[in-house]
């Protein structure tokens, strides 16, 4: 049995290597909506606030098209920003007109309780395949 060892591992470009045909996570954000600010992410580029709730999250390296699926997580929920996960609200994933939609680059979120409301914490991820 062969065994490689490797502390970094790049491309022939010479950056980071890229998974492409196997399905892991191909982006995730942690971000405080009220800011907007990431905390920490993995392939987004940048967080644009559209309007109260609702943030586009820009992917640095686009997925192969619009069908991949993901996650969203926020603790908003009644109109207000609550600091803890006892109240959770899962959703908004850029699923209707209403939210924006998405792209191969962009998730447009919505932190929707009884009315939209700019949530502490937000978590966004999107599985599938990179173009």
């Amino acid at each position: 049995m062969s065994v490689l060892k490797a502390d970094t591992i790049q491309s022939t470009g010479g950056g980071a290597a890229t998974l492409t045909k196997q399905y892991a996570t191909k982006m995730w954000v942690n971000f405080n909506q009220v800011t907007p600010a990431t905390r920490d992410s993995f392939n987004v580029s940048s967080l644009t606030d559209v309007a109260t709730g609702k943030t586009n999250v820009v992917m640095t390296n686009a997925m192969s098209d619009g069908n991949y699926s993901g996650s969203y997580f926020t603790n908003a929920v009644n109109g207000t920003d609550q600091y803890h996960f006892g109240n959770n609200f899962a959703g908004g994933f850029g699923n209707s007109a209403s939210t924006g939609g998405r792209t191969t680059t962009t998730i447009v979120t919505a932190s929707y309780g009884s009315a939209y409301v700019d949530a502490s914490q937000v978590d966004v991820t999107a599985i599938g395949d990179l173009a």
